[in-house]
This record gives structure tokens, C-alpha cells and sequence, in this order.
């Protein structure tokens, strides 16, 4: 067998494959970046990732959540499972010696109020001429957040080749779960991108519909993660601190239990709405679509009668704080 005789080589070889099979994974790969930095080289080309120098690089740093700690080690286990498959000596980490994931977050529905002072908020975000681009992108980003449930990673890709201001419709590609997808958006998420579009309009049709405003190119989480928290407070809304949220993720939430809220009041059947709300979420089956029934009983309890007498078992007994991407 030809074995890679760097750690370099084979790192090379792993994230060929990963993205031969579409798999994104460009956050695992800074991890391995980070957790190969001090790999010594062998002076005969025979790599091993002991035990000792795996687990001296997954160490839980002070200040360093459980959940962050998974996801750090669940990237060098790929990477570890690799190599074992190319014949390389390497001990994978065992899942039990692990921390516990963390899952005491609860999502956050903003009610309509608050969807009013959001809006407001962003719509009067003060205007800078040095970073005039942030100030026409907001108001629009957030009405497709409201109005369409993307996710925020989904709203930051979003090219012009990817919207039909016609038809008025989002093509999402290749999402999370590898999941394309058709979104339409209404009049006032279209009238919000008009308005943008005659002020700042993209090049060409690969251009990024929004680009950040301190790079120039791709919007990231970060500094969008920033912009949400002042948006927050200029809003009057408290932001509880890292991992206690609101998030902006929670604006998709919101948007699921929402749709969930006005169907059930309209009398519309569940059994027949939540895979349609299931598709246009870009959720891998209807299980995730379906703990937002638990998180729309508990926004609105005078509800939960309607939903547990007409639905029954539709109601899942899981904690709404694992609701779905």
C-alpha cells in the first residue's frame, strides 16, 4: 500500500475525499490544521498518532464549552478513522471519556412585539458613509430572516444568480443535510430588495447578494453574530450572554412556530402541513419539523388543548431546548 509519508500529505488526501463525497468541512479542517501544528515528522516517513499526542491536543481549554470540545474531537476522529483506513497507526478518541454535550439551550421565540421593535431597530440603524453597505444590508437581511426561515449561513451564500426577483423565489444549494431547495419570499422581502438593489447592485450573477462590509467578500458568522446583538439592544431586547442566547438562528425558530401557530388557528391539517413546512426548512425528515409543534404549545398555551385533542401523538415529550436546525 502507498502511504502518504508526511501528516501534511495525508491531511491533503482526507479533505480530497471529504469534498469528492460534498461534504463541507471547511470548520474540521482548521481544527486539524490546529491539531497537526506540532506534529513531528518522522524521520522514516512512518506516521502514528499516538495515544499521548491525541489526547494532549484535545484537552478542554478554560472558558471552553462541552459542545465545542465535541465538535473539535469529533473532526480528529474523522481524520483518525482516515488514517487508520490508509493503514496509519492511530488511537481514535473513545466518545465516553468525553464531556457531556451540553443541551440545556432554550430557543427563543420573539413574539410579535418584538418582531415590530426588531424591524424598527434595524431600520434605523444609524448610517455611517464609511460603512454605508451595512446600513442598506440589514433592514433587508432581516426581513429574510423573519419572513423566509433561512438559516444564517444560507442568507450570507445567497448569490444573485440564486434569486428570481419574478418569480420571487430563493434557490438554496446544497444546504445543510447536502439539500437544495426552492424558497419563495413575499412582497415585503421583495420591496426590502428593490430598495437595496438601487443602492448597492452586485456585478454579476455570481456575485455574493451581500458582501461584507469589512472584507468585501463573504459575510462572516461573527461579525453578522455582532450586528444581531446590537440589533438586540438598540431594540430593548436582553441578550443573555454566550450560548444563552437570543441567537440569530432563533428568528428561524420563530418563523417555524409562527407558520405552526397561525395554521393550527386556522384549523389547517398538521398531518398534511408539516412536510410541506418540512421541505421548505431544509430539515432531513420530519422529525426536526416536528419538535417545533412542542416549542409553538409552549409560546402559546391556550393552544395546547387544540394541538394534543386534534393531533395527539404529532406533540413530541422531548425538550423543546433540542429543537431542530
Amino acid at each position: 500500500m502507498n502511504l502518504p509519508n508526511t501528516a501534511q500529505k495525508l491531511l491533503e488526501n482526507f479533505l480530497a475525499e471529504r469534498h469528492a463525497l460534498g461534504i463541507k468541512f471547511e470548520s474540521g479542517e482548521c481544527t486539524l490544521k490546529r491539531f497537526l501544528q506540532d506534529f513531528k515528522e518522522p524521520a522514516d516517513g512512518k506516521i502514528e498518532f499516538t495515544k499521548e499526542y491525541v489526547l494532549s491536543h484535545i484537552q478542554q481549554q478554560p472558558n471552553q464549552s462541552n459542545n465545542t470540545v465535541l465538535r473539535y474531537v469529533y473532526a480528529i476522529n474523522c481524520f483518525l478513522n482516515f488514517a487508520i483506513r490508509k493503514g496509519i497507526p492511530a488511537y481514535v478518541v473513545p466518545m465516553k471519556i468525553l464531556p457531556k454535550e451540553n443541551k440545556n439551550f432554550k430557543a427563543r421565540i420573539f413574539t410579535d412585539a418584538e418582531i415590530v421593535r426588531l424591524l424598527y431597530a434595524v431600520d434605523s440603524f444609524p448610517f455611517r458613509i464609511q460603512n454605508k453597505e451595512k446600513c442598506y444590508q440589514l433592514p433587508v437581511m432581516f426581513r429574510i430572516l423573519i419572513n423566509c426561515g433561512l438559516r444564517t449561513s444560507e442568507l450570507i451564500n445567497l448569490k444573485m444568480c440564486d434569486i428570481d426577483m419574478n418569480q420571487k423565489i430563493f434557490t438554496i444549494l446544497e444546504s445543510k443535510f447536502h439539500k437544495s431547495r426552492l424558497v419563495p419570499f413575499s412582497d415585503a422581502v421583495a420591496e426590502a430588495l428593490t430598495l437595496y438593489f438601487s443602492k448597492i447592485k452586485p456585478e454579476n450573477e455570481n456575485d455574493l447578494i451581500f458582501r461584507s462590509p469589512i472584507t468585501g467578500g463573504r459575510y462572516h458568522l461573527t461579525i453578522f453574530n455582532s450586528y444581531f446583538r446590537e440589533i438586540l439592544r438598540r431594540a430593548g431586547i436582553p441578550y443573555g450572554g454566550r450560548g444563552k442566547g437570543p441567537r440569530p438562528h432563533d428568528l428561524r425558530h420563530t418563523f417555524a412556530v409562527h407558520c405552526l401557530n397561525n395554521w393550527t388557528l386556522s384549523g389547517i391539517d398538521l398531518t398534511a402541513a408539516l412536510p410541506v413546512l418540512s421541505r421548505y426548512l431544509g430539515h432531513s425528515d420530519i422529525s426536526g419539523t416536528q419538535i417545533y409543534l412542542q416549542l409553538t404549545a409552549e409560546m402559546y398555551p391556550d393552544i395546547v388543548s387544540r394541538l394534543q385533542t386534534k393531533f395527539g401523538d404529532l406533540v413530541p415529550s422531548m425538550e423543546a431546548q433540542n429543537a431542530a436546525e
